[in-house]
């Protein structure tokens, strides 16, 4: 899609372990690619060792670990809005307080982007975590990890219509990108024979307005 001259918002989301983070720059449009992303993990991750240094208390540092991070957060998205400057950031939506932030950034009159990276199953993001974890990353509990598996799909199926693009990508292998809905219509789509289950259940909604587009693309070929 062609970018007007608002200031534009990207969000990337998904299953734990989906690539997220190693992808992120990857998955944004070519003419924002420089773009900086903010990485809440990454960031939550740093201070919480530096608090630990400080006060050896591991309760004590994800503590204000947490506090620090959404602190950052909140600053750097009320910047950009006084800025009116492009923003990316990398996120979970399981609840409903966490899409104040996008639908904030639309009453402001920025674009609003959503890619998602799904998946095939909840243990593979579980083992994707665990893998990560044994390399010195993040650690995210497994009820964090279906949570978040299951709740950001679910909340995307309910939310999809508010943004002016949502990508869809599989990344349980390589990215392969599903489909791409604008306006919370398709725009284009894989064969619906080689549509993931995870998308087919996780996001039923998406999946019917997916597979109606398909229809009546092949009708009028």
């Amino acid at each position: 899609m062609k970018f007007s001259n608002k200031p534009q918002l990207f969000i990337i989301t998904g299953s734990n372990g989906a690539g997220k983070s190693t992808y992120k720059q990857a998955l944004l449009p070519p003419e924002f690619s420089d773009l900086e992303i903010f990485d809440g993990d990454i960031f939550y991750t740093r201070k919480s060792t530096e608090f630990y240094k400080i006060n050896k208390s591991s309760k004590e540092s994800r503590k204000l670990a947490e506090e620090a991070l959404e602190e950052e957060f909140l600053r750097l998205v009320e910047l950009s809005i006084h800025q009116k400057s492009n923003f990316a950031y990398e996120g979970h939506f399981t609840g409903s307080g966490a899409w104040n932030i996008p639908k904030r950034f639309k009453q402001e009159d920025f674009e609003i982007h959503l890619i998602f990276c799904g998946l095939n199953s909840l243990i593979r993001s579980i083992q994707r975590v665990e893998m990560r974890v044994k390399k010195g990353g993040f650690h995210v509990t497994p009820l964090a990890i279906e949570n978040n598996y299951y709740g950001n799909m679910e909340m995307l199926d309910k939310n999809f219509h508010i943004f002016n693009s949502v990508e869809l990508i599989d990344t349980s292998n390589i990215i392969i990108p599903i489909g791409k809905l604008e306006f919370g219509i398709p725009v284009n789509a894989v064969p619906t024979g080689q549509i993931p289950d995870w998308l087919k259940i996780g996001m039923p909604l998406i999946f019917k307005a997916i597979n109606a587009f398909n229809i009546e693309t092949s009708n009028s070929v």
